[in-house]
């Protein structure tokens, strides 16, 4: 065998080197192809994580925070969070639920009374309320559960009791619901009743939004600034969900 010539050593050392050179140029491309997909999964983890956390805070922490307590309600995961700026108007009887007409009662029957809904039959002992407590047929799925109803109308509707009593001339008969047929009532216990259900109920809220102060002319004293915001929740998401599961009147 003849020996190499010092050409074709010369030669086979260059490709060598181009070799080392194309190999470490693809496993450098490789490296940071790699890096680049590892920056995207992150990126797109912790996207996926923010948007389901802000969900998850906004949807469902009304019914995480029940769950905690052992507190049940049909309409838990309707709940979501808004904020709202509290704007009363002025004069104060321009608004719609505030004064004595036929557009005024209709307003208050919009937002207050709305039909019962039903837990079923699995859910209610989570209710801890006796297993005798009235039943009801859904006339949509023809399942049979409880009858139950959303403390937010009741207090709506204690609300607009207070409303009519400040009217007696008007009012001369209360009527508690849109279940009931108007009637003489009693009506200082009726007012009692509900005055009791709506200082619990705001007590039970006590909202911590805050309210300023500023001079007004002509006034010795500061005007306290009602127009704040406010954590609220969604009023008519629950209403519909509530007005999408009603059951038939008692």
């Amino acid at each position: 065998m003849q020996p190499k010539s010092t050409n074709d050593g010369e030669t086979t050392s260059f490709l060598n080197r181009d070799h080392i050179k194309e190999t470490a140029r693809r496993k450098g491309m490789t490296y940071l192809l790699l890096a680049n997909l590892f920056v995207f999964t992150m990126s797109m983890l912790t996207l996926i994580c923010a948007v389901y956390s802000q969900r998850s805070q906004s949807t469902y922490s009304a019914a995480r925070l029940m769950d905690e307590f052992g507190v049940f309600s049909p309409a838990m995961n309707v709940v979501e969070y808004k904020e709202v700026e509290f704007k009363l108007p002025s004069p104060v009887n321009t608004s719609k639920y505030v004064g004595v007409s036929q557009d005024v009662n209709n307003a208050w029957l919009d937002i207050a009374y709305v039909p019962d809904q039903m837990v079923s039959v699995d859910d209610f002992p989570k209710l801890k309320k006796p297993m005798d407590s009235v039943k009801v047929k859904d006339p949509k799925s023809d399942e049979t559960g409880y009858r139950v109803g959303l403390e937010v109308f009741h207090q709506l509707q204690c609300l607009n009791l207070l409303r009519m009593a400040t009217y007696p001339e008007h009012y001369t008969k209360l009527q508690s619901d849109e279940t009931s047929k108007p009637e003489e009532t009693d009506a200082n216990s009726s007012q009692d009743h509900c005055v009791e259900v709506l200082r619990t109920k705001l007590m039970c809220a006590s909202d911590v939004s805050v309210f300023t102060y500023h001079a007004m002319p002509g006034q010795q004293a500061p005007m306290p600034d009602y127009d704040s915001k406010h954590v609220c929740r969604n009023f008519d998401k629950i209403k519909q969900w509530a007005t999408d599961n009603a059951m038939p009147a008692l």
